[in-house]
Order: C-alpha cells, then sequence, then structure tokens
C-alpha cells in the first residue's frame, strides 16, 4: 500500500430516510473508508453502499441515540468500486451523524 495517500475528512448529518451520497464519484479512483463514527437520534437502520448499488457493509440495527466507531485502519474498513460514489442509508427519518476518515485510490 502507498505511503503518500491523500487522507480526507468528510461528515454529514442526514435526516431522512433513504440513501444521502456522502462521498461523490471519484472518477478513475476508489474510496476507501479509514475511520468512521456513526450515531443516531432515533431508532434506524444504517449501512454504506456504493453508488452502484453493491452494500460495502452489513445493515446496523441502532436503537435511539446509539451508533458505532469503525477505529482507524490503515488497510480500510471497506472500498467502493472505481468510479463509484459513497452512500449512506437509513431506514429512519431522524437525525444521524456521520463522520469520517478517507482515501481515494486506484489499485
Amino acid at each position: 500500500m502507498a505511503t503518500d495517500l491523500a487522507v480526507q475528512y468528510t461528515f454529514a448529518t442526514p435526516s431522512l430516510s433513504g440513501d444521502t451520497v456522502l462521498i461523490a464519484a471519484q472518477p478513475g479512483q476508489r474510496i476507501r473508508v479509514l475511520q468512521c463514527c456513526v450515531i443516531t437520534g432515533g431508532a434506524n437502520n444504517v449501512k454504506f453502499h456504493g453508488g452502484g448499488g453493491s452494500d460495502l457493509s452489513a445493515l446496523f440495527p441502532l436503537a435511539q441515540n446509539g451508533g458505532f466507531v469503525l477505529p482507524y485502519s490503515a488497510i480500510g474498513w471497506f472500498n467502493t468500486a472505481i468510479g463509484e460514489s459513497l452512500v449512506f442509508n437509513m431506514s429512519a427519518a431522524v437525525a444521524t451523524a456521520v463522520q469520517l476518515v478517507w482515501c481515494p485510490y486506484s489499485f
């Protein structure tokens, strides 16, 4: 793995059920999630998927004010296919916080 990855930081606070694009597609690149935190204000089932629709994570059932942290992983937790956006999906219309550390890569 390259040691000069262009690490990026982003966050979102979606409050509608369904899909929210967290990171737009990077032409010729994959999006690799290195670290993540999710906290939801109400009962909610959440997951990550690529812009093409393929699931990238399990479906996480969360209770009110529940959440999870995926600690930093140099090899990443999951990544999109080349040229796909990173999408966050929620089952409920409740305020939810998502914070990510990610990097684009092409290998």
